[in-house]
């Protein structure tokens, strides 16, 4: 086939269109691409820094909001608490690549132990001083009634929870941190931006690593999840008779009770895993606490002269 033969193939006018279509196509390439015109990526580093700053400043304020807000309020804080308990077995294990085997120590699952717990909660803040308190109401579904209970959870705990986003995002931490757009996503069906958060230098009373979801609309504080260099004294490896086991814990917490336009906590959750040396991954201990029944007597946001 000669090259008139070819070109008799072609419905000539539809050929023009794809052509100019790929040329248009070539041309915005060459326009735009920072490799080629480099002031078009140093406009969109700018936007985007101007972008972020718009972000962080109406966190900012919604955080000032956060630290002045007086309230006084009751609920429900329903803890589920699980233990993972493990034995050791000889098991042959193959090295990736090479098939070869050799005997290894593995961690075989044994039981969960489950204990739970319902509080009664209450956390007042007036001015400058603020406490929280709890009733214990049952322990394992048993009827309890015991006042200025402690909390009884066995490894892990966090106080005044509510003001989580303070240590990222109020106006006098944000000077201590870099942060970074990481995207849209979803949580609890409002659209959030996720911001990963690490510190620019190390403190001793907040060196927080973590990301965190903002509402989109008003720039609240949806979630937050701490990683686990912000565990204070925090080991990644463990000994075992497994051997020496990886460590990872995730820890998170969910703000999606309003009201008056400042957001309450609705779930905290914990999960500490380990990894043998085999690369199987073992849960060893789970948390998972959900705040209810919130009855509200005082939530005011701006300071009344009375």
């Amino acid at each position: 086939m000669n090259a008139f033969e070819i070109a008799q193939g072609f419905d000539y006018p539809e050929y023009m269109k794809v052509a100019k279509t790929v040329f248009f196509s070539l041309l915005v390439f060459f326009l735009f691409s920072p490799e080629i015109f480099p002031h078009n990526q140093q406009k969109n580093a700018s936007e985007e820094k101007d972008k972020r700053e718009d972000i962080l400043k109406k966190t900012a304020d919604y955080c000032e909001k956060l630290k002045k807000v007086v309230f006084d309020f009751v609920c429900h804080e329903n803890i589920t608490e699980k233990v993972f308990l493990y034995d050791t077995k000889r098991a042959q294990m193959m090295i990736e690549g090479t098939g070869e085997r050799i005997l290894m120590t593995e961690l075989e699952f044994k039981r969960a132990k489950t204990t739970t717990y319902l509080y009664d909660y209450q956390m007042v803040r007036k001015g400058e001083e603020g406490f929280e308190k709890r009733i214990l109401l049952k322990e394992n579904k048993r009827n309890k009634h015991q006042e200025n209970a402690q909390l009884k959870l066995r490894r892990f705990e966090a106080k005044y929870l509510i003001y989580g986003p303070v240590g990222f995002l109020s106006k006098y931490w944000q000077d201590f941190f870099d942060y970074k757009i990481a995207g849209i996503d979803t949580v609890d069906g409002r659209s959030a931006l996720l911001i990963e958060i690490a510190p620019n230098s190390h403190r001793e009373e907040n060196y927080s690593f973590g990301n965190v979801w903002v509402d989109m609309m008003d720039y609240s504080i949806l979630k937050i999840e701490w990683d686990q260099r912000s565990i204070k004294d925090m080991k990644d490896t463990v000994e075992s008779r497994a051997g020496n086991l990886k460590r990872a814990v995730v820890w998170g917490a969910l703000y999606g009770v309003e009201k008056n336009g400042i957001r309450f906590p609705s779930r905290q959750y914990i999960e500490e895993t380990f990894v043998s040396p085999s690369g199987r991954k073992h849960t060893k201990y789970t948390v998972d606490i959900v705040y209810d029944n919130y009855k509200f007597f005082i939530v005011e946001t701006e300071v009344r002269i009375r």
